[in-house]
């Protein structure tokens, strides 16, 4: 190679290094095609080091280690002052608190400003050093910002509060954090100590939206693209659907159900493994565009802080997973099963949606796979 040549990633070396953003088995890596002896020589050079499953993904990592995304969540006073009188209700004077995921350090210096006598910050990503620096600066000398996998945490004695904001854009996505916020309130939460938030409800919803199914659902690829037909884009978009984060208009939800609730204080990231099977009946004749996703959370103090398109607006927006659109006739019902899982290789959760229209059944219908990107 000459001094002017350069050097830059195969396509096969990007699948490779891909498969690094969660951690994997040996054994996995050199499936995906990383050999033995580059992973060894990696380990050798500290590219490489031993995690734990809840480790977050990096790019999770990425996403919430700059001021972009704390930004965006700190600015969303509907979140951030639920998460404050949650906080007020459930600390004392001389109590000790746990923020898992504390990002900006926001919700830690809420906790000394209620009368924690020590408020612990735990934050994997360089966003320690800001949250540090944050408490100095407010003179919050109870806050003690640790950096590292929440996971390993051990504060040495029971504490009275464990909290955290470990909610993804459709709650469950984010799992790993919800594993380590789970982990740090076993090792960590006294026998009657209190989180936050308390609970959750799940929800999906049947839509009828011509305009958000052409934007971001099928509807695109099955009308004249600047007079060409593109129909045969719209197989390969449902052979590999996305889910897209959207405004929902509420008049457009024509039935909601809850697919799952669940228990903060007692439960664990195993129950974000389900099954449900959902029906939604039209009382007028209409279409299925697909399913809006949206969560409730009970934040312990008598208050619920919703994301729906029915309350205030929120970061999390709405999820929509679009399905190929169904005409349903007044008095028809539309079946959904709803499964979640573990992809094959650690690559994540995934959500799996069988849709029966009216006179179908579902176990002849396909079920679209979605992934949380």
């Amino acid at each position: 190679m000459t001094g002017s040549e350069k050097l830059g990633l195969t396509q096969q070396g990007i699948g490779a290094l891909t498969k690094l953003d969660v951690a994997r088995s040996t054994e996995e890596l050199q499936k995906a095609g990383l050999p033995a002896e580059v992973i060894a020589a990696m380990q050798d050079h500290g590219l490489l080091e031993s995690q734990d499953e809840t480790h977050p993904p990096l790019i999770s990592q990425n996403v919430y280690a700059g001021w972009k995304s704390q930004r965006g969540m700190l600015i969303d006073h509907t979140r951030t002052r639920a998460f404050d009188a949650a906080i007020r209700a459930a600390v004392s004077a001389g109590d000790k608190v746990v923020d898992e995921g504390t990002g900006s350090g926001i919700l830690a210096m809420m906790a000394a400003r209620a009368g924690a006598a020590k408020s612990w910050g735990l934050e994997v990503t360089q966003m320690a050093d800001w949250a540090a620096r944050l408490a100095r600066e407010n003179g919050l000398d109870a806050v003690e910002i640790v950096q590292g996998d929440a996971g390993r945490f051990d504060p040495g004695e029971p504490v009275d509060v464990v909290m955290g904001e470990f909610q993804g854009m459709f709650l469950i996505e984010e799992w790993q954090h919800y594993a380590a916020f789970v982990r740090v309130r076993d090792r960590c939460l006294k026998p009657g100590g209190r989180v936050v938030p308390r609970a959750a409800r799940l929800f999906l919803s049947a839509i009828d939206d011509r305009k958000l199914y052409r934007d971001r659902g099928y509807g695109f690829w099955e009308e004249p693209v600047y007079g060409f037909d593109f129909s045969s884009v719209r197989q390969g978009d449902i052979d590999h659907p996305r889910r897209y984060i959207t405004s929902a208009d509420a008049r457009s939800i024509v039935v909601e159900r809850e697919v799952a609730a669940f228990d903060f204080l007692n439960g664990s990231e195993r129950d974000y493994l389900l099954t449900a099977e959902l029906t939604y009946p039209y009382r007028a004749a209409g279409n299925f565009h697909g399913l809006l996703g949206y969560f409730d959370l009970d934040m312990g103090n008598g208050q619920t802080l919703s994301t729906s398109c029915f309350a205030r607006e929120t970061h999390w927006h709405q999820s929509y997973f679009p399905v190929p659109a169904i005409q349903v006739p007044a008095g028809g019902e539309v079946k959904v099963r709803v499964r979640t899982f573990m992809a094959e290789g650690s690559d994540g959760l995934r959500m799996g949606l069988t849709v029966a229209g009216p006179g179908e059944a579902l176990d002849d219908q396909p079920e679209h796979v979605f992934a949380f990107e």
